[in-house]
């Protein structure tokens, strides 16, 4: 639904397109990503105030984000014995944002339960807290400068690496040398699959830093129509939890189901979803790339402007000319087939004994549960079993 292609990207294609013309091979042309049909635009983009850390990557409903780091604690050797020291971490000051806990192993994240995220999206908080294992810690001191927060404190014995020469005047400082140095600091990548992203904003709202833009691919208004709402079942139902792909809907404190309006992308596919027709979207803006002047650039309009309005032209079929009817022959009546009487009765004494392990769970068990073939082995023991019963008796 939100194809993002940069302009290049079509150019690019259509070259390799021609070359596997030229090489005799297929031509394959992925329509999408042709510059002349517009796209719409969903788009979360970091900006310069991006660290990056780890808040965003795992409340993306949709898998589009991916941070790495460049460094780790064992790139600058092996944990040291014998150091003896302190770490803490203020509780306060920290925000979760996990760039301690990706470079190094004696910082632990506890992720919050990822039933209770689901449940209520208006918490996108990931993360429960932050645990230091200080008999996986040697007091480095390499966490300090990594902190945005200034909320970890170690006493020890510094690492002697360039990574903190020259570094005077406390955290601050050494914070500044460590992102500065662009051969041995810690560094972070972001990336944003644009072929993923929908636009909802949840990572912006994560983000305590305002580090992420966003672009909505519609912009308009959801509603609940509240005389319909009465009727709404979110245990039962959920229609709308299932198709919105976005993830925002909760179940209020009126036990009804109610959406996060600012992770809302305005798609309408809860509005076509819900049973009870308790949901309203109403669409004022449509996001998307330039319309070409093609020969079927006024139907891209039209098509565009259906999105906001939800009306549709539809065609004038007022000519149409219905094509005669094609007079068909009466089918003969079906003969009813003749019964051998005979072929009936040694049906009949066949599935006699039948009858009562049939009425028996056990047996309609294998039967449903068990391959053909071990079913009938056992049907056929069980059978035995009761010609002896019977024959014993007798």
């Amino acid at each position: 639904m939100t194809e993002l292609i940069h302009e290049d990207d079509a150019g690019e294609d259509a070259g390799k397109a021609a070359g596997n013309a030229a090489d005799g091979k297929e031509k394959i042309v992925d329509f999408i990503r042709q510059e002349q049909y517009p796209r719409l635009l969903a788009e979360a983009q970091p900006n310069e105030k991006c660290l990056p850390c780890l808040l965003c990557e795992p409340v993306c409903p949709t898998g589009a984000i991916k941070v790495t780091f460049n460094k780790t604690r064992e790139d600058y050797g092996p944990l040291r014995s014998g150091i003896k020291g302190n770490i803490a971490a203020d509780s306060e000051k920290c925000n979760l944002c996990g760039r301690c806990a990706r470079f190094c192993k004696a910082f632990l994240l506890l992720d919050r339960d990822a039933t209770e995220r689901a449940k209520d999206p208006r918490n996108l908080k990931p993360y429960e807290q932050l645990l230091v294992d200080e008999e996986l810690c040697d007091y480095c001191g390499l966490c300090v400068p990594l902190c945005p927060e200034e909320a970890i404190a170690v006493e020890g014995e510094p690492l002697p690496v360039k990574l903190l020469e020259g570094a005077n005047g406390g955290a601050a400082e050494d914070k500044k040398y460590f992102e500065k140095d662009s051969e041995t600091g810690f560094k972070g990548n972001i990336e944003v699959d644009r072929d993923l992203c929908i636009g909802c904003g949840k990572c912006a709202q994560i983000c305590p830093y305002e580090a992420m833009d966003i672009k909505k691919p519609f912009e308009g208004e959801i509603r609940l129509i509240e005389k319909n709402l009465v009727r709404c079942d979110p245990l039962g139902c959920q229609a709308c939890f299932n198709v919105c792909p976005a993830k925002c809907w909760y179940v209020d404190e009126r036990g009804k189901a109610a959406p996060v309006k600012d992770q809302c992308i305005f798609c309408g596919a809860c509005e076509k979803a819900c049973p009870v027709s308790a949901i309203q979207v109403e669409r004022s803006d449509v996001r998307h790339t330039e319309i070409k002047e093609t020969p079927w650039a006024e139907e891209w309009k039209q098509a565009i402007s259906a999105i906001k309005t939800g009306e549709r032209l539809r065609p004038d079929v007022s000519g149409a000319v219905s094509p005669p009817e094609i007079e068909r022959q009466p089918m003969p009546a079906p003969e009813k087939p003749k019964i051998d009487e005979q072929l009936l009765r040694l049906v009949d004494e066949a599935l006699e004994p039948l009858e009562g392990l049939l009425s028996k769970a056990k047996v309609r068990q294998i039967l449903e549960k068990e391959p053909p073939e071990e079913a009938s082995r056992k049907i056929v023991q069980r059978l035995q079993k009761e010609k002896e019963k019977k024959s014993g008796s007798r």
